[in-house]
């Protein structure tokens, strides 16, 4: 009797244990609450849950799983709006790490996080770098998502920085008008990225001195994103000009999200 008793009562408190632990769907929930703090600009309580989610799903999970990978760009994404572009990369290479053995180097969530590390490049003014990473997010991802996805909007505006970056403002243009008007198709003419859009297009023409066409397109873009202002705090990261639409997947913005 004593030891059925204590098998039992170990047993009682084995399936307690196991009641009391998160599920994997509890630390979604978490993942997703994080996501939405991104979205808010509340990046440093971001930051801690998301690092809260990894602590969690690491042991159930391990480091190549997907969602850990997904976890790893999102910490990121945080990084880099606060400005803190060291940290970012970093996250974003174990994102790499995660995401690479199971998924191939042609996969779009992988895609997603390069054009992620192509801004941090950009940031450290390696612009002909970047370059190439977002002509390979582009070339890679078209037969997969198509011309007008807002993944490849993100990318051209990504490319279109490089460019302007090395002073190639007509190559530059193109990709920027291209980037708006996917966005345009997509959300309308009253869309943050749309407003993001219209102020890169208003760089690249201050730039090349056409200082009227430069003003309107500055119009166009501060009437959009003051309207928009409450729901995206402004990204303090000092290169990155440009504000991600509302995110819900690795999506190859320059800086997303990805829901689990």
């Amino acid at each position: 009797m004593k030891t059925y008793f204590c098998s039992l009562s170990l047993s009682l408190l084995a399936t307690l244990t196991a009641l009391a632990q998160p599920s994997l769907g509890d630390w979604a929930n978490r993942h997703r609450q994080a996501d939405n703090l991104t979205k808010l600009g509340q990046f440093e309580e971001a930051i801690k849950q998301y690092d809260y989610v990894l602590k969690g799903r690491l042991p159930f999970q391990g480091k190549k799983h997907r969602d850990i990978g997904a976890t790893y760009n999102n910490t990121g994404v945080a990084y880099f709006f606060l400005g803190e572009t060291e940290k970012a990369e970093k996250a974003y290479e174990q994102a790499l790490e995660s995401l690479l053995p199971s998924l191939g180097a042609r996969h779009t969530d992988v895609l997603t996080v390069q054009a992620n590390l192509a801004f941090v490049e950009e940031s450290k003014n390696n612009f002909k770098k970047a370059q190439k990473v977002f002509e390979l997010c582009i070339q890679s991802k078209l037969p997969l998502i198509g011309s007008k996805h807002q993944d490849i909007a993100d990318c051209r505006e990504g490319l279109a920085l490089a460019l302007e970056g090395q002073e190639k403002h007509e190559e530059a243009l193109e990709q920027m008008k291209l980037a708006l008007e996917i966005r345009q198709e997509k959300f309308g003419d009253t869309h943050t990225d749309v407003g993001a859009s219209y102020a890169g297009l208003a760089l690249i023409l201050l730039n090349q001195e056409k200082f009227d066409n430069a003003d309107k397109m500055d119009t166009k873009a501060r009437k959009i994103l003051s309207a928009t202002k409450g729901l995206y705090r402004p990204n303090k990261n000092p290169v990155s000009k440009f504000r991600p639409p509302p995110a819900e997947i690795l999506k190859a913005k320059n800086k997303s999200l990805r829901l689990p």
